[in-house]
């Protein structure tokens, strides 16, 4: 096969995966693992069963592919973000605003990760510290620059990190039971706000962030 044919191919395949995948997150979001089924998620994707089964072996695997890709999705965008920015303290703010922005963008994931975690814990939670160890190492180097700057205070990296990625959890899971009454990005601000001044020894760039609106 040419190296044209073979491109489009491979592109065609990378087409009907992923729009089975956003098929079956707005499926599995909606009606839950068990519930969901291939027929309907073939019918809704506009394909035949068979072709479903091409790209994904049974209905464990295309689910746990949802979670995949979302999470991969979350980590390339963390990182193309907050690379944008050369002070530790703007890489901080652009890492929220992107996890946020984020969650609010692919609502689907919310539900699932959430929901699903009495089937499949241990699966999920495995994945999730995959990537959030494989954005920890860039984080750390985050703070550990801000510390050497003296802009940070000198504290225990891990359990800041921990706290931040929980607050951020915590006002998402807030956002999902609530309804999503609200913009999660309009949040950001005062997010940032709280986490930053409690974190930042140099006293002009804290009083920034403390008149932030």
């Amino acid at each position: 096969m040419r190296t044209k044919d073979t491109k489009k191919m491979k592109a065609l395949i990378d087409r009907r995966r992923n729009q089975i995948l956003d098929v079956a997150s707005l499926i599995f979001s909606k009606e839950g693992f068990a519930k969901a089924n291939t027929d309907e998620i073939a019918k809704a994707a506009n394909l035949g069963k068979g072709t479903v089964y091409r790209y994904f072996k049974n209905k464990k695997e295309l689910f746990l592919s949802v979670v995949d890709r979302g999470l991969d999705k979350l980590k390339d965008a963390i990182l193309i973000e907050v690379e944008k920015a050369d002070d530790p303290l703007e890489k901080i703010k652009n890492a929220i605003k992107t996890y946020l922005s984020f969650f609010e963008k692919n609502r689907n994931l919310i539900g699932i990760l959430i929901h699903e975690q009495s089937s499949f814990q241990k699966r999920i939670a495995k994945r999730y510290f995959e990537h959030y160890y494989g954005n920890v190492d860039r984080i750390k180097q985050t703070f550990r620059a801000g510390m050497d700057q003296d802009l940070i205070k000198g504290m225990d990296i891990e359990s800041v990190i921990s706290v931040y990625t929980s607050m951020l959890n915590g006002l998402i899971y807030m956002w999902q039971i609530e309804g999503k009454k609200y913009r999660l990005l309009d949040r950001t601000p005062v997010v940032t706000k709280i986490f930053l001044t409690g974190i930042i020894k140099d006293k002009k760039r804290r009083e920034e962030y403390e008149k932030a609106k």
